[in-house]
């Protein structure tokens, strides 16, 4: 787990010096408590779930191209599975599933 990445990301605001470990995090901040431990974890897995939902987005954009009009026909129905396969990938996604490959993979 990667304590730094989430503490950037979801207590950006808050002050706090982190170490490699759960018990080595100083916590500043006095507005808002120190996270637990199983927060960290939820919050992890929702990093992950961002993450994955961040690629998966950069991966449609980058393939807009193909379902423009003047995109050549001859593999667009490869094109169009795939993108729909992108967009049904948070339904099935799991920590270490790999992204669907492209038709130019």
């Amino acid at each position: 787990m990667n304590i730094v990445k989430i503490l950037a990301k979801y207590f950006a605001e808050c002050q706090w010096n982190s170490g490699d470990t759960y018990d080595s995090l100083e916590w500043y901040d006095k507005t808002t408590p120190k996270p637990t431990q199983d927060e960290l974890n939820l919050l992890y897995n929702q990093l992950l779930i961002d993450d994955m939902r961040e690629e998966r987005n950069y991966l449609l954009k980058e393939s807009d191209y193909t379902v423009l009009q003047d995109f050549p026909t001859s593999n667009k129905q490869a094109w169009l599975d795939y993108r729909q396969q992108l967009r049904d990938f948070p339904s099935v996604w799991n920590v270490g599933v790999p992204f669907p490959l492209s038709p130019i993979s």
